[in-house]
């Protein structure tokens, strides 16, 4: 979540590609961890082509406070 917020402050608040992408690790870690119900990714506002080109989830940093969570 802190680094969501940093790629927004860093973006200027745009809805930058990179910000997307760690959004949807964010979500995806919640739904692993039963924080949330789990759902389709399109039903949660992202397309097939938000961030799964550069990275996919399962190849989040391992550094990233995300990932510690």
């Amino acid at each position: 979540m802190v680094d969501y917020l940093s790629c927004l402050k860093k973006a200027r608040g745009t809805n930058d590609p990179e910000c997307r992408w760690l959004a949807k690790a964010y979500l995806q870690c919640r739904m692993d961890h039963n924080l949330m119900a789990k759902d389709e990714f399109k039903n949660l506002g992202f397309s097939e082509a938000d961030g799964g080109e550069r990275r996919t989830l399962e190849k989040a940093p391992e550094n990233s406070k995300l990932a510690a969570k």
